[in-house]
C-alpha cells in the first residue's frame, strides 16, 4: 500500500460518471461489441474492479452513496427527500487535506438541485448549462459539460483538485449523432434475452412504459449512446492532457446505475436488484504508469470509493458515519475480500432489497412475504429460484441482511420480518420542483 500511495502523493483526482452504464455493455468487462474503446483502453492502464455495484439503481440516491460512503438506508436520500449533508463527505475530506473541489453534472439528481453537491467548491449543473445556451435535450449532450470543464481548466484551477464530472449518456433520451447509432443501426445486439418477472404480482408494477422501439433497436441504441458516453470521457481525459494534468491525476470512471432491457420483465433502471441494474463499471487509471491493466475480483460497492480515497491519502474518516471499506487492500494484493456480501436497494412498489456474493443473490422484498435465490455459478442470468432447494444458503443470506439491516438509521427489517413495521424516517424538506424542472425530469422518465 504504501506505493501506491507513493504514486500518487498530491495527485488531482477526477471521478467521471457515465449515467445508466451497465459493466456488462463495456469491452474490459466482456461485451464483445466495440462500445467502450477508451475506457478499454483506460482499463490497461490501471484497477478494473470486475464484481462493482451500486446500492440504489436510481441517480440521487446512488450519487449520495458515493458523496457519503454511506447506504441508503442511512443517508436516506431517495423519493423525494432532500439530501441532508452530514458531518462527513468526499468532498469534506479532501477539502481538509487541501484539495480544492469542483461538481460538473448533466444531471439534476445529483447536483445541488437536490441538496448534493452543495459542499463543493464550486459547481456546474442544469443553471450554468442553460446559462451557457444549451437547451433541452441538447444540455444532456456531453459537448455541454465539457464546455463548462474546458473553462473551468482555462482557469488554471489550483491543485491538488478533486472533480466529479456527471454525464448523461447513456441514460435516455438517446441523443448520440447518427453517424455514432450507425455503428450498430440493423445488427444484432449480442447476448440479448428476455425472461418474465419472478412474481407476477410484482411484475404488474415492474411493468416500464414500453419504448416505441423493437427490442434489436432499443439496444443498438443505448449502445450507440454508450458509445457517444465514451467519446466524452476520451476528450475529458485529452483536455486534462493538455492543461498538463493528466499524469498527476488518478482517473476513475464509474457509473451510479445499470440499464435493464427486459431481461427479468422489465426496461429502465429504479425499480429492481438484479445485476443488469445493479453491477456497473469501475475503472482506477493510475498516474505513475506502473499499474497495468490490474483485474479486481473482490466484491466492491460504490460506498468504498470513499474510504479508499480517503485510505489513500491518509485523511482521517469517522468509521461509525462512513459504512463503506478501503479498496487498498484488494490492490496492493494484501487481500482477496474487503465485502462478504453487497447490498443493493429497488425503490419499487413493494421496494426489493438485493444480498449479493460471487456465488448467490437473494431477492427480498418489502413485507417478507416474496423471496428468491438464485445459484449465480450455474445460473449467472439469475433465472431459476432454488430457495426452496437452499434453505440453509438462503437463511445464512438472510442473517447477512439481518446484521447489515440492524446497523442502519432507519433498519429496514420489513424485509425480513412480516410483523415489522416500516423503519419512520426522520423528517426532512422535499424539493419543490417548478414546472420547467417538472417537464425536464419528465423527458428523462423520473416524474410523469
Amino acid at each position: 500500500m504504501d506505493r501506491l500511495r507513493s504514486a500518487t502523493k498530491g495527485a488531482n483526482v477526477v471521478i467521471v460518471v457515465l449515467d445508466a452504464a451497465r459493466a456488462d455493455h463495456f469491452g474490459s468487462y466482456g461485451y464483445p461489441r466495440d462500445t467502450t474503446p477508451n475506457c478499454d483502453r483506460l482499463a490497461t492502464e490501471g484497477f478494473v474492479f470486475e464484481n462493482h455495484f451500486v446500492q440504489v439503481p436510481e441517480t440521487k440516491p446512488s450519487t449520495a452513496s458515493l458523496f457519503t460512503g454511506q447506504y441508503p438506508d442511512t443517508h436516506l436520500a431517495y423519493d423525494e427527500r432532500k439530501f441532508i449533508q452530514p458531518p462527513f463527505t468526499l468532498a469534506q475530506g479532501l477539502r481538509s487535506a487541501g484539495y480544492h473541489t469542483v461538481l460538473f453534472s448533466q444531471n439534476g439528481f445529483a447536483s445541488p438541485m437536490w441538496a448534493l453537491g452543495e459542499d463543493f467548491d464550486e459547481a456546474y449543473y442544469e443553471p450554468h448549462l442553460k446559462a451557457a445556451g444549451w437547451e433541452v435535450p441538447y444540455l444532456w449532450r456531453p459537448d455541454a459539460l465539457l464546455e463548462q470543464v474546458s473553462l473551468w481548466l482555462g482557469k488554471k484551477p489550483r491543485t491538488p483538485f478533486l472533480a466529479y464530472v456527471h454525464f448523461m449518456p447513456p441514460h435516455g433520451p438517446y441523443i448520440a449523432p447518427f453517424e455514432i447509432f450507425g455503428y450498430y443501426m440493423g445488427k444484432k445486439p449480442p447476448n440479448a434475452w428476455r425472461s418474465p418477472y419472478p412474481f407476477a404480482e410484482v411484475e404488474r408494477d415492474l411493468r416500464s412504459k414500453e419504448q416505441p422501439w423493437s427490442d434489436e433497436l432499443y439496444l443498438n441504441r443505448y449502445d450507440g449512446n454508450l458509445r457517444y458516453a465514451d467519446m466524452a470521457v476520451a476528450q475529458l481525459e485529452q483536455m486534462l492532457g493538455n492543461a498538463g494534468l493528466l499524469d498527476n491525476t488518478i482517473f476513475i470512471v464509474t457509473a451510479d446505475h445499470g440499464e435493464a432491457f427486459g431481461e427479468h420483465g422489465y426496461k429502465g433502471h429504479t425499480i429492481s436488484v438484479f445485476d443488469e441494474s445493479i453491477h456497473v463499471p469501475l475503472v482506477l487509471k493510475w498516474p505513475d504508469g506502473k499499474v497495468r491493466g490490474t483485474r479486481v475480483r473482490g466484491l466492491t460497492q460504490t460506498i468504498d470509493v470513499l474510504p479508499t480515497l480517503c485510505d489513500l491519502f491518509e485523511i482521517p474518516y469517522p468509521r461509525q458515519g462512513v459504512q463503506g471499506h478501503s479498496l487498498l487492500p484488494l490492490m496492493a494484493g494484501d487481500a482477496n475480500e474487503v465485502n462478504d456480501c453487497v447490498f443493493s436497494r429497488g425503490l419499487g412498489h413493494p421496494q426489493s432489497y438485493a444480498v449479493r456474493n460471487h456465488d448467490y443473490l437473494l431477492l427480498l422484498y418489502q413485507g417478507a412475504r416474496l423471496r428468491a435465490l438464485y445459484d449465480l455459478r450455474e445460473d449467472p442470468r439469475e433465472l431459476k429460484n432454488v430457495i426452496a432447494e437452499r434453505p440453509r444458503v438462503a437463511a445464512q443470506m438472510a442473517d447477512a441482511f439481518r446484521s447489515f439491516a440492524e446497523r442502519q438509521v432507519a433498519p429496514p427489517l420489513d424485509f425480513l420480518d412480516p410483523n415489522a413495521k416500516p423503519a419512520q424516517l426522520p423528517k426532512a424538506d422535499r424539493v419543490k420542483l417548478d414546472e420547467e424542472t417538472r417537464r425536464t425530469l419528465r423527458a428523462l422518465g423520473y416524474v410523469k
